[in-house]
């Protein structure tokens, strides 16, 4: 098992640095000129201009520009945002990250507790009515685009019958010395409409997933067996067949583990959460390649990392993997 986790981690590793290496290229070969912006709104004289260049290397040949670039990330320097300059992009990832966990982790927490029940519900329930309309309802779901759910639920919820905020993470007027309870529902209430919205179009993975797993389970002779022997539903559902059907849930979860870091980008930029998210639509949008590069290589880091946990989840779970 040690020899195994050390190959997926020099494996990993490896992948880390290929994809560092294509996003340090594709910045660089991407169209556009990263100061153009601050040229087009003529905050900097020409003089100035060519002192940010060198400031951050673009009039450097790429050779160059790359040596020192990998040179800092060994250190764990990822450079010098253009739009929030002088701050380091580390400083600012760093800053984003608490809120795009909470977000991530909140809707995570919900899409692998209530998807995966309502799976097994409609797994023990299969072409009844409840099954129908679960399956329907999550497929709508999962075809809405969450941007344009994002702004029908701040319609409704906000604008129309004012119930919640629409923006922000915390209401700006609140004063710091407010009640730590005065406080966590503030943070509640911010927070319900963005989870919601992230809910919505991300259940639906993980209830079919979870659906489609535990029937597969449920039809097979060492599940039968169980019953016959006299066993409660309950304990046929979740002690012998709800373990064999997690494998699924297991590689989803690894595939949305980035999300406790990225989240969705629009959705953030919609609802103005100051998450990761948000910080490379801003990054998109103003050019601030040191940035991009930045929240694509965290995001990068993030997937391996999920990847692992996942691959990890499935050989302590399942024996059959232990032994090849």
């Amino acid at each position: 098992m040690i020899r195994w986790l050390l190959r997926r981690l020099a494996q990993a590793v490896a992948t880390f640095l290929v994809v560092t290496l294509l996003l340090f290229l594709l910045m660089r070969v991407a169209p556009g000129d990263p100061l153009a912006r601050l040229v087009d709104q003529r905050r900097v004289s020409p003089e100035e201009l060519s002192l940010l260049r060198a400031r951050f290397g673009l009039d450097q040949p790429i050779g160059q520009q790359l040596g020192q670039f990998l040179q800092g990330v060994s250190s764990g320097d990822l450079g010098v945002s253009i739009a929030h300059y002088p701050d380091q992009v580390s400083t600012l990832l760093w800053t984003r990250l608490g809120p795009s966990v909470l977000l991530g982790g909140t809707v995570l927490l919900i899409n692998f507790t209530l998807g995966v029940w309502l799976g097994v519900f409609q797994a023990e329930r299969r072409g009844s009515r409840w099954d129908r309309w679960l399956t329907r309802l999550s497929l709508t779901g999962y075809s809405v685009p969450s941007f344009w759910l994002a702004l029908i639920l701040v319609a409704i919820f906000s604008l129309h019958w004012h119930w919640l905020p629409a923006t922000q993470m915390t209401d700006p007027l609140l004063s710091g010395s407010a009640p730590l309870a005065t406080k966590a529902i503030d943070l509640v209430r911010h927070l319900i409409l963005p989870v919601l919205t992230l809910s919505l179009v991300s259940l639906a993975s993980a209830m079919r997933y979870q659906r489609t797993a535990m029937l597969e389970v449920l039809r097979l002779d060492f599940v039968r067996a169980a019953a016959a022997r006299g066993l409660t539903p309950g304990q046929v559902r979740w002690r012998h067949a709800w373990r064999n059907a997690l494998f699924p849930m297991l590689t989803l979860l690894g595939l949305w583990i980035p999300f406790l870091v990225t989240g969705s980008v629009f959705v953030e930029a919609i609802f103005n959460w100051p998450g990761i998210g948000a910080l490379a639509a801003e990054a998109i949008l103003g050019r601030d390649y040191p940035l991009l590069q930045g929240t694509a290589m965290l995001a990068a880091a993030v997937v391996l990392l999920g990847n692992l946990l996942a691959d990890v989840g499935h050989l302590l779970l399942d024996p059959r993997v232990r032994a090849t």
